[in-house]
């Protein structure tokens, strides 16, 4: 008798495991925005200047528009969250990178990721306020590191098996830094490059063919 019940709820837990594999199988790490999305965002906020706006939530430094609007790409630098670097529209961060003094959350704020920065390991999904474990086999290919480079320049952001991939921020040894996507070492799509000057201009970068 015993027996029976325990195979049925194994059974039942395997079943369980089956389902949640499948669904983690097709849950991205933030949402995957299409081309068309980001370049006619890219397109909205191209004749925005750089500015630098204060709140109760701390300073930001980005496009803003002529009414004052904090919309296009910026940072803000806060006392509750530490950096957040991406790109906002009426305030409000629409997709980005967010740095704590324990975690970085890379996304939106309804879909991200976390990982740990004391660690680089990935740690969870929220997504839709449920929060997903990850298989163990992601910290082997997926973190979140600090890459320092000879000529003084940094990254900091997504690697995958080593390599740049994902959202980061590179900061060159000028002072300058440049938010955006990579892969395989190498910048693609839409970013914004964030001068000395006070001066932010944005880019966009043809895949590079294999």
């Amino acid at each position: 008798m015993r027996r029976n019940v325990f195979l049925a709820i194994l059974s039942v837990l395997m079943a369980c495991s089956l389902t949640m594999q499948a669904q983690f199988s097709k849950l991205d790490k933030y949402p995957m925005i299409p081309s068309d999305y980001n370049g006619a965002f890219f397109d909205c906020v191209s004749g925005y200047v750089a500015g630098v706006a204060k709140s109760m939530y701390g300073q930001y430094f980005g496009q803003i528009t002529q009414g004052g609007d904090i919309y296009g790409y910026g940072t803000f630098y806060t006392d509750q969250d530490g950096e957040i670097i991406g790109q906002y529209r009426k305030g409000n961060l629409i997709f980005g990178i967010k740095m704590g003094s324990q975690t970085a959350k890379v996304g939106a704020e309804e879909h991200y990721i976390a990982y740990d920065l004391h660690t680089g390991d990935p740690l969870y999904i929220i997504k839709e306020g449920q929060k997903y474990l990850l298989p163990a086999d992601y910290k082997d290919t997926y973190r979140f590191e600090s890459l320092t480079y000879k000529n003084g320049d940094k990254y900091v952001g997504e690697t995958v098996n080593g390599k740049r991939e994902g959202y980061g921020i590179y900061y060159y040894a000028n002072g300058n830094y440049y938010y955006g996507s990579y892969k395989n070492n190498e910048r693609k799509g839409y970013g914004a490059l964030f001068k000395t000057d006070n001066k932010i201009t944005l880019q966009y970068w043809e895949e590079k063919k294999e």
